[in-house]
């Protein structure tokens, strides 16, 4: 009712466009100008400086009526979410209107929807409200991506690169840098020519980066049942979700599904608008997972078949039917598209070409007519497409959008012209020994204990390694895909172990010191280490699934394929990278509660919504989601298969079994934790943990 007359009502016209200043874009009202403060209970929200935490003018209405008669329904469903936060403010100041005092909470109901002090009441909620939500955007993804973005590692600085600094800074900057930073390039391009847009155009570009950015944070759940909700001693059963939702209706989940379908119309609208700050709603949005509707969630059932092989093969289809709810990744297939477009278009420009037949200006318009930071800001996101269509299209199985002679590392060109390397691999692959900044045999590896300075610099130069691994586990994808010649897949398959084998000695041996000594690393630094290691092991084990089905089926060259074949090559990554994602769960989930039943902070700088775990902190659910449950399915199918073959010679290794379940639950509780803000990681958790759960019961039976 509230959310949808708020929501669907007419959205304010924007003034021209020359008149957006970054000022203006960082001072006016929020997108949700009209939500009550049910999210504001963050107690450092209010902190932030305003021109960092707000958005452009949305929605100048106030649907006052339809506020006051919802009002004692959300303030009771959402109420106890204030006193939940372990870092709540105690002076009244920061306090949400309707709880400095009983009076003034009846005075409020009693109040006329139209009068001054509703109005006043109203505009300070929805202040509270969209302070919330951008500082969990802040702390999550603008976090995260001040670690993976740097100038530092980005390939495509050649020409344009100023003194990088090196690494992101110790105390959390409280600026939205990629989103400021994005909408002032869109400005630099529309002033340059280089980008054309109608005034409706710009209305509609803005409002769908908003609503994506809401859609984005609302995942995180606050107040809510779930939120409140600990980690069960017994089997997971979400069965009573849907029941529980349907007659709270609790007010997270309404906002989250609202602003969900929101965004995606807005971005509809916007499908064909070529635009910096489209192609940043559709990268965004894209990391955004759909809420699940509760009445669609299947019945619970039983992992139960013809024998103990056919159950993991059972619950391998069901884990991978759950994962295929989420359907393609269209929104970041789209952004790839739109920046590699938008920097195809800039190049031109600077080349000369593309001005109007007969002009003779140089250099009125196109790139260099943009000042270095636009140039660095465009450059950053044409990486951050890169990076991300790397991932999605290896973990998808879909074809990237943007081909390797169209993203090559700008070093590239150089050596090819210098001869130094086959042309032909230049083109098809990119080079790895550019890419690292290094030698692959030859690498500095940093230890711990280890200044702030370099534990955060290894970590950024940690992120276009993992991005390598995804790239070539493409390779080889789509080398099966083509029946490529054995030599090349062996090529192949020799430089992704190089790589591999680059990582264990440099960023791997210093990450596995960082879980070791995990309570006394920074906050900072364990966020980004954790969220960058994860993304690596799902890429290790899609290597050693693609390594084993290349030898199983005779696809590279005989000797070779015998030597990974009897050092068990496959499976040693496989169960390597399981044991290391297994332990970033243990590390990245609370291990103590306090008296309300939720985990003690780890990430105690961050809004109240994200720091219970630093598993939270991941802005790509999806990535954990994957690692995690190919990790846990690792340990329950060597428990499985130590049932199916050893029978009653089973108390011989009785030790391996149940370690196989413990690091086969630190997965799940992983996966539990990611489940207070995704419907899939939770659906995939009861799965997992039925499993376990007859695992055990057969065990106990023999």
């Amino acid at each position: 009712m509230l959310l949808s007359a708020m929501l669907n009502d007419t959205e304010t016209s924007l003034e021209k466009t020359e008149a957006e200043t970054p000022d203006a874009f960082t001072s006016a009202r929020s997108v949700s100008d009209c939500m009550p403060s049910y999210f504001s209970d963050s107690p450092t929200a209010s902190t932030q400086p305003s021109s960092d935490l707000e958005l452009d003018p949305m929605y100048h209405q106030m649907w006052l009526a339809s506020q006051t008669s919802q009002t004692s329904h959300t303030q009771s469903s959402l109420g106890s979410a204030r006193s939940q936060s372990p870092r709540r403010p105690r002076d009244p100041a920061w306090m949400p209107v309707s709880q400095e005092s009983s009076h003034w909470t009846s005075s409020q109901r009693s109040l006329s929807p139209f009068s001054i002090d509703q109005q006043m009441i109203t505009t300070f909620n929805c202040q509270l409200t969209s302070a919330n939500l951008l500082q969990i955007y802040h702390d999550v993804l603008e976090y995260n991506m001040s670690c993976w973005l740097s100038e530092l590692t980005c390939p495509y600085q050649a020409g344009t690169r100023t003194t990088p600094r090196i690494v992101p800074k110790q105390r959390p900057s409280r600026s939205n840098s990629i989103y400021q930073r994005t909408i002032r390039l869109d400005l630099a391009a529309q002033s340059c020519n280089i980008l054309q847009l109608t005034q409706a155009e710009n209305q509609a570009a803005s409002k769908a980066l908003h609503l994506a950015i809401m859609a984005f944070a609302t995942q995180w759940a606050q107040g809510s049942r779930r939120h409140r909700e600990k980690y069960p001693t017994g089997p997971l059963d979400n069965s009573e979700d849907g029941i529980a939702d349907s007659i709270t209706d609790e007010f997270d989940r309404i906002l989250q599904n609202q602003f969900w379908d929101q965004a995606q119309r807005a971005l509809q609208q916007v499908a064909d608008v070529e635009s910096f700050r489209v192609a940043c709603a559709e990268f965004i949005f894209g990391l955004t997972q759909r809420p699940w509707n509760p009445v669609n969630r299947p019945s619970r059932q039983r992992m139960q078949g013809q024998g103990r092989k056919f159950a993991t093969e059972l619950v391998l289809a069901k884990l991978q039917d759950v994962m295929n709810k989420e359907g393609p990744p269209i929104y970041l297939e789209r952004a790839a598209r739109k920046m590699h477009t938008l920097k195809y278009r800039c190049d031109a420009l600077e080349k000369g070409l593309g001005k109007p037949c007969g002009s003779r200006e140089k250099n009125a318009h196109g790139i260099k007519a943009m000042n270095p930071e636009h140039r660095e800001t465009m450059v950053m996101l044409y990486w951050m497409a890169i990076m991300c269509d790397t991932l999605s299209s290896s973990m998808n199985e879909r074809p990237v959008v943007v081909l390797d002679q169209d993203c090559q590392h700008e070093g590239q060109k150089e050596i090819q012209q210098a001869g130094n390397i086959d042309e032909s691999v230049g083109r098809s692959r990119w080079n790895l020994e550019l890419f690292l900044q290094g030698n692959l045999k030859q690498a500095h590896r940093t230890h711990w204990p280890c200044s702030y300075e370099a534990a955060a610099e290894d970590i950024t130069k940690s992120a276009p390694v993992k991005v390598l691994l995804f790239r070539h586990v493409s390779y080889l994808q789509n080398a099966v895909r083509k029946s490529a010649p054995k030599d090349e897949i062996e090529e192949i398959i020799r430089m992704t172990m190089l790589l591999y084998e680059y990582w264990n000695r440099t960023h791997g041996a210093f990450f596995s010191e960082l879980v070791h000594n995990f309570p006394v690393v920074p906050q900072r630094i364990q966020g980004w280490f954790l969220c960058i290691s994860a993304h690596w092991y799902l890429a290790a084990l899609m290597l050693a699934d693609i390594l084993e089905f290349i030898d199983e089926n005779s696809l590279g060259a005989e000797n070779a394929t015998d030597i990974r074949i009897t050092s068990q090559v496959a499976k040693t990554i496989r169960m390597h990278s399981a044991k290391e994602l297994s332990d970033l769960a243990r590390v990245g989930t609370p291990s103590s509660r306090n008296d309300n039943g939720l985990g003690v902070p780890q990430m105690s700088d961050f809004h109240h919504a994200v720091n219970e775990g630093t598993l939270l902190t991941e802005p790509w659910t999806i990535i954990s989601i994957r690692a995690l449950t190919k990790a846990c399915m690792v340990f329950l199918s060597d428990a499985d298969e130590s049932l199916h073959y050893s029978g009653p010679t089973l108390r011989h290794n009785s030790h391996d079994f149940q370690r196989n379940l413990e690091q086969a639950e630190d997965c799940m509780k992983g996966l539990w934790l990611l489940g207070k803000k995704s419907d899939m990681a939770r659906e995939i958790t009861e799965i997992l943990s039925l499993t376990l759960e007859e695992l055990r019961n057969h065990n106990y039976l023999l």
